[in-house]
């Protein structure tokens, strides 16, 4: 599986951070908007959103929602400065990106050709976006780039993944591109035969599942390898009750060390 659309975006995004400025320049958007007091936060770009990223998860979604409107409104402009702001939202996105990539992939489909399509479909919208949805600004940025996304794979193969954007409208629904791809992964999970039913996956077995997706589309694992390891786990899983804690560790660890190169090749490639 050919992964150069991501590695070519950390890539320029380490060129990006070696800019000098960069980080004083967003910082500097960030603190005019009061979303940062003055000399608040690292200056390395890098760092700068490394740091973001744990303030939006000590206080929640209102601050993720306060830096990336201040970012998008300066996106929607013109120039070095709009790139850079765009750059840094599309940054914060990647990992949602490469995992709408995989739950995207069909039959024939090349993980590196849908990941362009995602990627640039997250650039058209982070460079558009409606500064009027002020609350849930990162699952907008998602549900329409999976739209834009399924919609243009769709014009090329009809059986692509059915996209409704009048979900985007409905309330409460800030987690529905996560469970669009969710539900994508499970579908692919049961067709090669890794579960039995898209409904019996929980989280850490939908993880497992994309885990080794990925690991059989780069060709790290075969479909008969990917398949033994899930009916493994499966049947540790059923078998669960009755069993002390130490044997259940045992027997998860070994899944874990089969499955340690594969997923050390996942970090690195997103």
């Amino acid at each position: 599986m050919d992964i150069r659309v991501f590695k070519g975006l950390n890539a320029e995004w380490a060129l990006v951070c070696g800019e000098p400025g960069s980080g004083e320049q967003v910082r500097g958007w960030l603190e005019q908007a009061g979303v940062l007091c003055r000399g608040e936060g690292p200056t390395e770009l890098e760092e700068l959103l490394g740091w973001i990223g744990v303030r939006d998860r000590r206080l929640g979604r209102e601050h993720s929602d306060q830096w990336m409107r201040v970012l998008l409104a300066e996106a929607s402009g013109e120039g070095a400065e709009a790139r850079l702001a765009a750059r840094v939202v599309v940054q914060a996105m990647l990992d949602g990106a490469v995992r709408m990539t995989l739950s995207l992939l069909r039959p024939g489909r090349d993980f590196d050709e849908v990941g362009q399509v995602v990627v640039a479909s997250l650039y058209r919208v982070v460079r558009s976006y409606p500064l009027h949805r002020r609350q849930k600004v990162a699952a907008n940025l998602l549900l329409e780039t999976l739209h834009r996304a399924s919609r243009e794979l769709r014009d090329d193969d009809p059986a692509g993944l059915e996209w409704d954007p009048a979900l985007a409208e409905r309330p409460g629904t800030e987690n529905v591109a996560e469970i669009a791809c969710r539900n994508a992964l499970a579908e692919q999970a049961v067709a090669s035969g890794l579960a039995d039913s898209p409904g019996e996956l929980d989280t850490a077995q939908a993880e497992l599942a994309e885990l080794l997706l990925w690991g059989m589309q780069k060709g790290l694992l075969t479909q008969a390898r990917a398949r033994q390891i899930a009916a493994e786990v499966r049947e540790e899983s059923r078998s669960a009750a009755g069993v002390s804690a130490v044997t259940w560790r045992k027997r998860r660890s070994r899944s874990v060390a089969r499955l340690r190169s594969v997923a050390e090749q996942w970090v690195q490639a997103a």
